[in-house]
């Protein structure tokens, strides 16, 4: 009897080490599923960028805040994307893997992602390609949303503010109001115990005052679209306006009116009116067509309000003969 106790016990007690060897067995599989799934989304995560996504108008008075104060708050927005799109203008063409297992966990409940989160941000601002702020932003730890931006606020300080003024009003001039910011850097992302930074580029073009057509020259030109000083009563004539746009990336739509004199009155004795647009950095000629059916010496006016302004007194001399 006691010697088959003793076997009935060996026998309990390896059966109790087969179950606690299959379930050990068990938890290490799970554990290193978990781990496997970690390490993979980290190097998903890896080989993405950061969406640095700031708007034009933000952008914009943020110029003005500086310019008044020295200093600004600028709200950007964060999100993961592929290492192709560097800035805000490009589209993202292909959705990465993680995110479809996401959607997929969504509705099936049956994979677990490890969603990657995201804390500090280094920035540097460059200005018509003049560097003007390096800094670190810490944030606490928070997860990008996969159908938002996540949103941060960063306080921008512009040492040299003087140096800022002087770069911003000269490319004002230079691109009709326009202003190149750069914004390069990198994010800190997480995925569990695990860190990689990112990078970011941004370039966009914010307007610090309202662009405006640049005039480049008119003349006088007759039916057959020659330059002409002289036709006939009742031939077709039309003034040739040659405009171009200074911007980089904005087209400019102006109303410009031409308004022709005869010699020796101070009122016009026709108008046109004509909306014009050009393209950014090219240039676009319109024609604003008369007909001029008394003789004389006439001259011609160009204006858009608050931009474009040629006097008759610049204008060239047509002279209609009598028929």
């Amino acid at each position: 009897m006691v010697t088959g106790r003793g076997r009935s016990g060996e026998r309990s007690q390896g059966e109790l080490l087969g179950i606690l060897q299959i379930a050990l067995l068990f938890f290490a599989l799970l554990v290193g599923r978990e781990l496997g799934d970690i390490y993979s989304n980290y190097h998903e995560v890896s080989q993405l960028s950061i969406v640095f996504d700031v708007e034009e108008e933000e952008i914009a008075g943020f110029v003005r805040e500086v310019l008044a104060r020295g200093d600004a708050d600028l709200e950007i927005g964060l999100a993961f994307t592929l290492p192709s799109a560097r800035s805000v203008e490009e589209p993202v063409t292909r959705v990465p893997d993680y995110v479809r297992r996401w959607f997929i966990s969504v509705t099936l409940s049956a994979i677990i992602v490890q969603q990657p989160d995201v804390s500090e941000v280094e920035v540097q601002l460059w200005v018509e390609g003049e560097p003007m702020l390096r800094e670190t932003f810490p944030f606490e730890r928070e997860k990008v949303p996969y159908m938002r931006l996540l949103g941060r606020t960063l306080a921008l300080n512009i040492e040299d503010a003087e140096k800022f003024r002087s770069v911003v009003y000269e490319a004002s001039e230079r691109y009709g109001g326009e202003v190149e910011f750069r914004f390069t850097g990198r994010a800190l992302a997480h995925v569990q115990f695990l860190k990689v930074w990112l990078p970011f580029s941004t370039t966009c073009y914010p307007l610090v005052r309202v662009p405006h057509l640049d005039y480049m020259s008119s003349s006088w030109i007759d039916a057959g679209g020659r330059p002409t000083s002289r036709i006939s009563v009742g031939e077709g004539t039309s003034v040739s306006v040659h405009l171009s746009n200074p911007t980089r990336v904005h087209s400019i739509w102006e109303n410009v009116t031409v308004a022709v004199y005869r010699v020796g009155s101070e009122e016009p004795v026709l108008t046109a009116v004509k909306e014009v647009g050009v393209a950014p950095g090219t240039t676009a000629t319109y024609f604003f067509p008369f007909s001029l059916n008394e003789p004389g010496v006439y001259r011609y006016a160009v204006e858009a309000l608050g931009g474009l302004s040629v006097s008759w007194e610049e204008s060239p001399l047509l002279t209609v003969e009598g028929g």
